[in-house]
This record gives C-alpha cells, sequence and structure tokens, in this order.
C-alpha cells in the first residue's frame, strides 16, 4: 500500500520533501521519528530515485491495482473501488472526497457493477468540477 500511494504522490507532483513530512506524520503517530527514519525513509527516498539504483519509479497503472488482491486486516493497497464493500465505499467518498450522498451513491453503484475505472473517473470528476447528480 504505501509503494502504490507514495508513487501517485509522486505522480501528482508531490515532492520528495514533501512526501517524507507527509508519511512522518502518519507514521509517528504510533513510532518514533527515529525509527521512521531508520525504517521507512530510505524506501521513500528510493521511489524518488535518490537511493540505490536510482530508478525513477513510475506509478502502478489501473490494471496492476485492480489486480492486486487485498491481504491482511489493516492493508490498504489495490483498488479501493474494487475492495471495498459498497457502504464502506459510499462513506469513504463522502468523508474523504467531500461528494454528496447522492453523489457517492451513483459511483458506488458503477463499482458494484464492475465499473471500476468509470466509478474512480466519475469521483474524480466530481471532485474536482462538481457537478449534477443524475436524475434516479
Amino acid at each position: 500500500g504505501r509503494m502504490q500511494l507514495s508513487l501517485f504522490l509522486k505522480a501528482i507532483g508531490l515532492r520528495m520533501e514533501d512526501a517524507l513530512a507527509f508519511w512522518k506524520g502518519e507514521f509517528t503517530r504510533k513510532i518514533t521519528a527515529e525509527d521512521f527514519d531508520k525504517r521507512y525513509a530510505y524506501n521513500l527516498r528510493h521511489n524518488y530515485g535518490k537511493e540505490g539504483k536510482r530508478t525513477d519509479y513510475t506509478p502502478y497503472s489501473c490494471q496492476k491495482c485492480l489486480a492486486q488482491t487485498v491481504g491482511a486486516v489493516g492493508e490498504y493497497h489495490g483498488c479501493p473501488y474494487r475492495t471495498l464493500g459498497s457502504a464502506q465505499l459510499k462513506e469513504s467518498l463522502v468523508e474523504n472526497m467531500k461528494l454528496t450522498p447522492m453523489q457517492a451513491k451513483q459511483v458506488a453503484e458503477k463499482a458494484q457493477q464492475g465499473h471500476y475505472q468509470l466509478a474512480c473517473g466519475r469521483a474524480l470528476e466530481l471532485r474536482r468540477f462538481g457537478g449534477e447528480e443524475l436524475e434516479e
């Protein structure tokens, strides 16, 4: 999950320093800053091509995310439109993407029908541009 999200954030323009600050803020809720620096900072710098073989990694494709299976409880990777249940997806869309409940319902319906990329695209469109709610 971390690599998938890290590469996505990199692809949308998040600078490495900002990514390190973001992840450090998340991790230091449970571990010390020193532990974060020892255990995780290298991998983040590696994702940006600043460590190791200095490869400029690209984000995962939609197909790769769709093909991933969810592992143990508490693991978050793959496509949320495929892996989350309808109620959890709607809740996440309202809470995290600030969609209206009706918009979230419409997006979740596309996901339930197996149209994960269309659901994702519609959610991003609604988040960015607002948009009309479709008549039922």
